[in-house]
């Protein structure tokens, strides 16, 4: 089999372990595979202020592709290589109908991520992420007045709730495309803008092309990145739509499954 020397990562649920870190096996890994040439760039649909937080404090500073491949960034420089982001106007329209239907919903037009009421969500968002939250109890003026882009919306909220509301999400934003990332949360991205067009942007930034990639994940925002890659890779504890789109499974996240890939797949 071919050994490639492109990886590409989903964090949480893959590369992270169960505490949202990076095992020093992996990490042992990871930096001999780039001793060797390897290039290794984490693709997840974290924000940008939060994945940088974690990755830098676990001594990692490579490439990152953010809020689901909306924003590549070299954390070596802080430099912000690509950037898409959701207009305004429709981010105020998303807003309109969260806030009318009581759904705890965020964007991330500056740093860290606004909201416009606090939820038990919005507390556990900021735990979760270690991202800085703001309260804009008038976001929809604010973007109005701002006309900011964001690179993601997101929903966090009960597993019904969006059960209830997927569909109408769909419809209500026809220039985005929305996703269920887990039961509790709706991502929405611009139209074609994924981590399958993560894949392109990495591989053009390294004169590589998708063939060239190894692409592995565990949740359904993983699979447009698996479907674009030479190689997709699941891990074993990946949802069941993530794995038949594989080619390979590989063990679970808890189990190094990144230093796994690495020894049997890459360069």
């Amino acid at each position: 089999m071919k050994k490639y020397k492109l990886l590409i990562s989903d964090y949480d649920g893959t590369l992270a372990d169960s505490n949202g870190l990076i095992s020093s096996e992996n990490l042992i890994s990871i930096n001999s595979f780039i001793e060797r040439g390897g290039l290794f760039v984490v693709c997840t649909g974290r924000a940008t202020d939060s994945i940088k937080l974690f990755l830098k404090n676990q001594g990692f500073s490579g490439l990152v592709a953010s809020f689901n491949g909306s924003q590549l960034v070299d954390l070596s420089s802080d430099k912000v290589l690509y950037s898409k982001g959701i207009p305004y106007d429709v981010c105020a329209r998303f807003f309109e109908y969260t806030i009318k239907n009581n759904l705890s919903a965020h964007c991330y037009c500056d740093e860290g991520f606004t909201y416009a009421f606090d939820t038990k969500y919005t507390d556990s968002y900021r735990k979760l992420t270690k991202a800085k939250g703001y309260l804009c109890s008038d976001v929809i003026s604010y973007l109005n007045q701002t006309k900011k882009a964001s690179p993601k919306l997101l929903i966090f909220d009960d597993k019904e709730k969006l059960d209830v509301h997927f569909e109408n999400i769909c419809k209500l934003l026809p220039e985005c495309d929305a996703f269920r990332s887990t039961d509790n949360m709706i991502d929405v991205n611009l139209k074609g803008v994924n981590k399958g067009s993560a894949i392109d942007n990495i591989s053009a930034h390294f004169n590589l092309t998708y063939k060239d990639a190894i692409a592995v994940g565990d949740a359904g925002n993983d699979t447009p990145m698996l479907l674009r890659a030479g190689l997709p890779i699941a891990v074993s504890n990946a949802e069941e739509g993530v794995k038949k789109v594989a080619k390979i499974v590989a063990p679970k996240n808890s189990e190094n499954a990144i230093k796994h890939i690495i020894e049997n797949y890459c360069i």
